[in-house]
């Protein structure tokens, strides 16, 4: 195994124990000589409000943050308390980092200008906008206060490396002192905030972009960065990071670049776009018009309803690059400037008869059915109606007794009716004598179907054969039935 790979595996970044009321925690990231980039120096985890969780976000966050293409340094305001189950917004977990590259120097595999990135994180502290700049500010003066190549935290990594090479054993008192140089950071008190700002997921933008001049002064970014991270810290969005660097983002959070306008990028247009001096210097302006979010406990405003051109122009000013902003006024404001320039430029009578024009192509036009629907529809109001007063007519008592008495009538007329049909003989009526009395008597003859013709059931519009007559104490004579009489 070569000399590399066995200090890989069993190298172990130096730990300490912080004071219990510290409130900064260090973390250094950079090229450990004869191993890799890996961490330098941290405290011990678990230790006192600062858990796993929250080093594990910090640590992801210092290992990728890269400077800007034309840029010396880069700066970060990250959230580690983004994935806390039990996170409470103004009591959460915050972190400052620089990122460089140390010039002059080479890492483990030859390789010039190694990188180097210094974290502090505060966990439960009070994060004003006043504070957190005059820690940023602080941070700046001890790690790139002279440039790049001259800065203090240059010359400590260049006794680092020494001290790892020539006296390993003093390795951990050249850490201390670095960490000691920091003790003038503000002492940020315990938290005592609330819950301020809520967005809806939906409402939340998934980038903001805040471009600004290529010689803008560190102390403008830092403060812009400090008011918008008090503002995330009391609110319910999951953010991941307020950076200059060109890192990738953390997916599942909302990040924030603050970037030069050289380096703004194809990609980093889609989203909201803001130059540094609009974004606003109250808090509740922040919250409303960066974040889209609204004071906690307030009802959510209603989106006013937009048309499809609106919605077309603002896709289509999305799709060019433009702001979110812009993309809604920009249609509005070029209709405005079209109508006054057509105004302006067409005389007065014009107008007139172009008005009258107009009011007459916005008459009400009455739009009348097709002729077949109306048909349509009368003809099957009229079935239906029809319909209905057969049904009535079927089930009501008098116009059944009214058929009942059509089709009363005598043989002899059915057999006029039917000409057709010759007349026969009745048969001999067959007499219940085990009745105490008698079958009712026929009224008349009977006729008799033809041979060899079966009839079928008769219907309610058909002529029928009389019922039986009731039967009475004069009945002389038998009564024939053309099928077997059936007593109840």
């Amino acid at each position: 195994m070569r000399r590399n790979e066995a200090s890989a595996a069993g190298y172990e970044p130096p730990r300490y124990r912080a004071a219990d009321d510290a409130p900064w925690y260090h973390v250094l990231h950079g090229n450990v000589p004869e191993h890799q980039i890996d961490f330098m120096y941290g405290p011990e985890v678990p230790q006192g409000p600062l858990t796993p969780t929250h080093f594990s976000h910090l640590a992801r966050l210092m290992k990728y943050i890269e400077p800007q293409t034309n840029g010396t340094h880069a700066f970060a305001i990250g959230n580690l308390s983004r994935d806390d189950t039990q996170h409470e917004a103004g009591h959460g977990a915050i972190c400052l980092i620089f990122a460089f590259r140390i010039g002059g120097a080479t890492d483990h595999a030859g390789r010039g200008h190694p990188p180097f990135a210094h974290g502090i994180a505060a966990v439960d502290r009070e994060v004003r906008p006043a504070s957190l700049l005059e820690a940023a500010i602080t941070f700046h003066r001890h790690t790139m206060n002279a440039g790049e190549s001259d800065s203090p935290a240059s010359a400590f990594y260049r006794a680092y490396v020494r001290a790892v090479l020539e006296r390993p054993d003093g390795v951990s008192r050249v850490l201390a002192r670095y960490v000691e140089a920091f003790d003038d950071l503000p002492r940020l008190p315990r938290s005592d905030l609330s819950w301020a700002w809520v967005a809806d997921a939906a409402a939340q933008p998934r980038r903001v972009v805040i471009v600004h001049g290529d010689d803008e002064p560190f102390e403008a970014v830092a403060s812009v960065a400090s008011r918008l991270a008090a503002v995330l810290f009391r609110s319910n969005i999951k953010w991941t990071a307020i950076t200059t660097g060109r890192e990738a983002g953390i997916p599942g959070g909302l990040s924030v670049r603050l970037v030069t306008e050289r380096d703004v990028a194809t990609e980093e247009r889609q989203g909201r776009l803001l130059r540094l001096e609009e974004v606003p210097g109250d808090e509740a302006e922040i919250a409303r018009t960066v974040f889209s979010a609204r004071p906690y406990g307030a009802e959510p405003e209603r989106s006013k309803p937009v048309g499809w051109r609106e919605r077309y122009a603002a896709q289509g000013a999305l799709a060019a690059g433009a702001p979110e902003g812009a993309a809604r006024r920009g249609p509005e404001a070029q209709t405005v400037r079209r109508e006054e320039a057509a105004a302006a430029a067409t005389p007065a009578g014009a107008r007139a008869a172009a008005a009258e024009v107009e009011q007459e192509e916005r008459a009400p036009v009455v739009e009348r059915p097709p002729a077949r629907r109306w048909l349509r529809r009368a003809v099957v109001g009229a079935s239906a109606a029809v319909a209905a007063a057969s049904v009535l007519g079927v089930l009501s008592d008098p116009a059944r007794e009214e058929r009942r008495g059509e089709v009363a009538a005598p043989p002899a007329a059915v057999m006029e009716d039917e000409p057709d049909i010759e007349p026969t003989a009745p048969p001999p009526a067959r007499v219940d004598t085990s009745s105490p009395e008698a079958p009712p008597a026929a009224t008349g003859g009977a006729r008799a179907p033809r041979r060899g013709t079966q009839r079928g059931p008769a219907r309610w519009t058909q002529r029928r054969t009389p019922p039986p007559a009731a039967a009475t104490s004069e009945t002389a004579g038998p009564t024939v039935f053309d099928s077997p009489p059936v007593f109840e």
